[in-house]
């Protein structure tokens, strides 16, 4: 076993779909994902990897996360499931999943914060997390959107211990925190406007590393999916903000170097 993720860091990400299948045909020709079936209880659970890594999940909402499409969940890592959940609780989430225990895995929690994004926590055992990050088809960034900026970094620093950094001195630009633990960022907060009224309410965006973006951009078209927000220059590469066939929001970015550190329990990501 790998040394695990430290507590707050963002280990894992799973799509809670309605329609698992329709989400692994898109994301296996989108990403370049291969899938494997893992039983979970009465349901299947969709392990996704690339180059033999793990990467993601896809999950069956008619079976999980109290039976409701959550879309793309975030999981930290945390050292005590028990007391996170209830800490977690008491600071004002819901608890919509409590804490089990996943063979050949570790045990999970799903919560939803006060301002209505779903996340997840995760004590790792025989599986620490994702195995790959920045390499195209990999996680490469966390990011939570919300119209409560303030609060929510109140409840997740509260909840993880996180010390935070503004990001972007540019007057024209929306407010964004970096959540950190010691002096590396883990994920962002972006305060949310009017111009982005189809994230409201709050939610956690998972991005994705893709090789070209304007490829990718073509490759979701074709697939029944939807480019909503974007493109935007970032100073870590291009970006989109899109939707899969199910509805759900995730980004596309052409990485320019990484945006989450390499953790030291894996070997470096295997650039394509």
């Amino acid at each position: 076993m790998s040394r695990p993720f430290s507590p707050g860091e963002a280990v894992w990400v799973e799509l809670c779909t309605t329609d698992p299948q329709r989400a692994e045909d898109f994301y296996a020709a989108l990403l370049g994902w291969t899938v494997r079936a893992e039983r979970l209880g009465a349901t299947t659970y969709r392990m996704c990897s690339v180059d033999g890594r793990d990467v993601a999940g896809i999950s069956d909402a008619t079976g999980l996360h109290g039976g409701r499409p959550r879309g793309w969940l975030t999981y930290f890592a945390v050292a005590d499931i028990e007391t996170s959940a209830r800490q977690a609780v008491a600071l004002g989430g819901e608890l919509v999943t409590p804490p089990r225990y996943l063979p050949a895995a570790g045990t999970g929690a799903t919560v939803v914060d006060p301002f209505g994004a779903a996340f997840g926590l995760y004590q790792g055992e025989s599986r620490a997390g994702v195995q790959a990050l920045n390499s195209v088809g990999a996680l490469c960034w966390n990011e939570l959107d919300t119209g409560e900026p303030a609060r929510s970094v109140a409840y997740y620093r509260s909840l993880f211990g996180y010390t935070t950094r503004q990001h972007g001195d540019s007057p024209t630009a929306r407010p964004y925190t970096l959540l950190m633990l010691a002096d590396t960022p883990v994920a962002g907060v972006l305060a949310l406007d009017n111009e982005w009224p189809n994230l409201i309410p709050a939610r956690w965006i998972t991005y994705f590393a893709v090789a070209s973006l304007d490829d990718a951009l073509r490759q979701v078209r074709a697939l029944g999916g939807t480019p909503t927000v974007g493109p935007v220059d970032s100073p870590h590469g291009r970006l989109h903000l899109v939707k899969d066939p199910g509805g759900h929001t995730l980004c596309l970015i052409q990485l320019e170097g990484g945006l989450r550190p390499e953790h030291p329990s894996r070997p470096p990501a295997v650039n394509r």
